[in-house]
């Protein structure tokens, strides 16, 4: 056997793929080449390293990223590229590690980002799925009463289709550890996400916009609720939205 030819079996040889008989021959040719050997050693310990990673579940955002990366990575690499080299691989899948978890750290170093997180998932949900809300209607008397029994509070609910924003219908999710009522509209071929409960405070605060990972986040309190959007709307449209719900639930009162 000659080295090229032991070099490509390692990876099959530590999946316990080969045959008895490849496996002798494989065993045989590494006496004689210690570049396989030491090709064999670099690909026990990255399998050891990832092996021994947290076995923790990613959260829904960062699953969401790996998955369009690879498919990224993935139409982009033709059929027949040639497989990288080992020591690449090694490198390649450290610097993921150091990347995924230096991500991980820096979201979840404060409470608003592990906050953001949870609302940005949450759209992530509602914009991905085939089915975004539990009960689908514009109609505020069909939405309202069904979140009855669900939660523990009664949001206010409103179609805005006026002011550029329809009501798709209401979903229950869950937030901080809490069943939160969310209202899905439409803006175009876009959808908001507002995620909204009961506030501790009696104080209104007005919409604070921000973006994070390419998404538009608000995040206000205003008729005793504490209020938070999510959507790949631009800011101007999510200032519009904010102002829309606001002014409908001042005129409902």
């Amino acid at each position: 056997m000659d080295c090229a030819t032991c070099e490509s079996m390692v990876e099959v040889y530590l999946d316990g793929e080969l045959s008895a008989a490849e496996s002798a021959a494989f065993e045989q040719a590494l006496e004689r080449c210690p570049a396989c050997r030491e090709r064999l050693e670099e690909a026990r310990a990255l399998s050891g390293l990832l092996r021994d990673l947290p076995a923790e579940s990613a959260p829904d955002l960062l699953r969401a990223r790996v998955e369009r990366d690879l498919r990224a990575a993935g139409g982009a690499r033709p059929a027949a590229a040639p497989r990288l080299p080992l020591r690449w691989m090694a490198t390649a899948a450290s610097l993921l590690v150091a990347a995924s978890l230096g991500w991980m750290g820096g979201m979840l170093s404060t409470q608003q980002g592990r906050d953001a997180d949870e609302l940005v998932s949450g759209y992530l949900r509602v914009a991905a799925s085939d089915h975004p809300v539990d009960v689908v209607s514009s109609d505020r008397h069909t939405v309202k009463p069904w979140f009855a029994g669900r939660i523990d509070y009664s949001p206010p609910v409103h179609d805005l289709t006026t002011d550029g924003f329809p009501l798709l219908g209401g979903r229950i999710d869950v937030y901080d550890g809490r069943k939160v009522a969310v209202l899905v509209y439409g803006h175009n071929q876009h959808k908001l996400a507002l995620t909204l409960w009961p506030a501790s405070a009696d104080n209104g605060v007005p919409p604070d916009i921000s973006q994070r990972d390419g998404f538009v986040l608000a995040q206000w309190r205003h008729g005793g609720f504490e209020m938070r959007a999510v959507s790949d709307v631009g800011t101007s449209e999510m200032e519009s939205f904010a102002k829309a719900i606001d002014r409908t639930i001042d005129s409902d009162r």
